[in-house]
């Protein structure tokens, strides 16, 4: 598995270099684990790019890798996810997970996030586009390194007769 950025991702799906059912090709798409056979990868990865094709936040594109992965649950069918890990830095807080249709969850796309503890979902919908609307909307600034205006540090203000000294 290549870490590589979600925008260069995009540019090589576009390019068709994960086209190929081929074990190495799909490992170098980011696939690490998996249950099901090695030539269902790239069919499970043509529908798992949506979500990564739908990424559009400059922030998760530059500073961002994804890679996938087939879950076998002890009960129900295998389902697959999408990691979204930074590239460089603490993860704390920032690591992401989409899932697709797993047999546990409510709603077709869920997506779990380190800010929320992985306990429950931040975000679920039927749809990818309300996921996609979700996931390019949530890198907050302090993600970016710039805390919020409100959030921003500032000089104490003085006082009037430090300031008149």
């Amino acid at each position: 598995m290549t870490e590589m950025s979600v925008r260069q991702w995009q540019e090589r799906f576009r390019a068709g270099d994960f086209s190929s059912k081929d074990r190495a090709v799909q490992c170098e798409a980011g696939w690490y684990d998996w249950f099901c056979q090695d030539d269902a990868l790239a069919g499970r990865l043509q529908k798992l790019s949506k979500v990564v094709m739908g990424i559009t936040d400059p922030y998760i594109l530059d500073h961002y890798y994804v890679w996938f992965k087939n879950n076998c649950p002890l009960s129900g069918p295998l389902y697959d996810d999408i990691r979204f890990e930074p590239l460089h830095g603490d993860r704390s807080g920032k690591y992401f997970v989409v899932i697709r249709d797993s047999p546990h969850e409510a709603h077709k796309w869920t997506l779990y996030t380190g800010r929320h503890g992985f306990e429950q979902p931040e975000f679920t919908c039927g749809n990818v586009r309300d996921m996609l609307r979700h996931i390019n909307s949530m890198a907050p600034e302090s993600w970016r390194g710039n805390p919020p205006p409100e959030k921003a540090m500032h000089p104490p203000q003085k006082k009037r007769k430090e300031a008149e000294r």
